[in-house]
């Protein structure tokens, strides 16, 4: 057999490398999916909490959607001026995770002090206080 006659080799095989891009994809499309999730409910934490920066607080109580033992004075209490930690100036959402497929837990710092958790109704996007 001379040089001329020998048969040239088959080609690479690409399997392995298309494999690795879908495998990519499938990574960046899960962590994505992860990461917006539970945007919306983010979202509605800080609507509440821009609007409670800006003492528009008829207002911050209607984005709670509070239940009828809920009283607005007693909102006040929780979440006005005269609140233990004083007026809310400053909020960062630090951590959120669902807890179900009814609800989010939203831990946020609040004026560089004190970190709160809330849960968030997913249906109604109604807030509360965590009791977990």
């Amino acid at each position: 057999m001379t040089l001329l006659e020998a048969t040239p080799p088959a080609p690479p095989r690409r399997v392995g490398r298309y494999f690795l891009i879908v495998l990519a994809i499938f990574i960046v499309a899960a962590a994505a999916y992860a990461a917006w999730r539970i945007y919306p409910e983010e979202h509605v934490v800080s609507a509440f909490f821009k609007t409670l920066q800006q003492g528009n607080y008829r207002e911050a109580y209607r984005l709670w959607q509070p239940s009828s033992t809920y009283s607005y004075k007693d909102f006040l209490h929780d979440w006005g001026d005269q609140r233990d930690d004083g007026k809310i100036r400053s909020f960062k959402i630090v951590r959120s995770r669902s807890k179900g497929k009814q609800s989010v837990i939203v831990t946020v710092m609040i004026n560089d002090q004190s970190r709160l958790d809330l849960v968030v109704d997913r249906r109604s996007k109604g807030l509360a206080f965590s009791p977990f």
